[in-house]
């Protein structure tokens, strides 16, 4: 005789309720789970995080760690961060082809803040590294195609040096100190903060409205407990500047915002 086991009405599985029957309502149970969050992105997110904040605490070598990591997950934001550190060596060892290295990359992924900083490394070389203008031209030519004002200003300058007639001045000596580090001009700098966590999507798409500003950017981050729970981080994207001053402002009104995601 065939035997049926009964399932009770509560039984769970990954957080969702599951009927009586294993065939239909077991799949039905499942789909409305949702996709689970990509693992990746995860510990990809959690990796940035903990290296921004190990940087603006001034933990250098800890937040390149972190960044090596987070890039090696595909985090092209990371490899951006980790050409600045090579490029001025911050919390490693000062090396303009490492920086190069993790610049492409990230350039390679269609950033063009990254462009940029991969067209200036390349116009003005750096200690280890011989100055390439036609590279650089190239890069910042694909930064100012996809609207990065910094690239087009810096083309600009080029091509105005390019036609004007050089100023004939007496010959100077050779400086006999050490070499003046070149100046660079980055874009503004971007950064995250977390400004809210929530049971439901729903809840933080709903929070969203609340809090949105010009020239900020929300994204819902979903994050799944050891228990096998699922919440919902919301994250702020914007000029470090206007996401320190959104953050204070968050303070004085008992809001939650926490810079670098913590």
């Amino acid at each position: 005789m065939e035997r049926f086991y009964a399932i009770p009405e509560e039984t769970s599985v990954s957080g969702c309720i599951i009927g009586r029957s294993l065939g239909l309502a077991l799949l039905a149970g499942l789909a409305a789970c949702g996709p689970a969050p990509d693992p990746r992105q995860t510990i990809r997110d959690g990796l940035f995080y903990d290296g921004l904040a190990a940087f603006h605490e001034g933990y250098h070598k800890e937040a390149a760690s972190r960044w090596e990591r987070a890039a090696h997950f595909g985090d092209m934001d990371a490899a951006r961060n980790l050409g600045h550190l090579y490029r001025q060596g911050l919390g490693v060892e000062r090396d303009s082809h490492a920086a190069l290295a993790w610049y492409r990359m990230a350039a390679d992924a269609d950033m063009p803040a990254a462009q940029y900083n991969l067209g200036m490394l390349y116009l003005n070389g750096g200690p280890d590294l011989p100055a390439d203008r036609d590279q650089g031209l190239v890069w910042l030519t694909r930064a100012a195609e996809a609207g990065l004002k910094p690239a087009r200003d810096e083309l600009e300058r080029q091509a105005v040096a390019a036609v004007s007639p050089p100023v004939l001045s007496p010959p100077v000596p050779p400086p006999s100190g050490p070499e003046a580090p070149i100046a660079y001009v980055d874009p503004p700098v971007t950064v995250r903060a977390q400004v809210g966590s929530y049971l439901s999507r729903h809840d933080a798409e709903t929070d969203i409205r609340r809090l949105r500003r010009p020239g900020f950017e929300f994204e819902i981050v979903p994050v799944r407990f050891r228990d096998g729970k699922l919440w919902y981080r919301l994250i702020l994207t914007g000029e470090a500047e206007a996401v320190d001053r959104y953050c204070r402002e968050a303070e004085k009104r008992r809001i939650g915002c926490w810079p670098g995601g913590k």
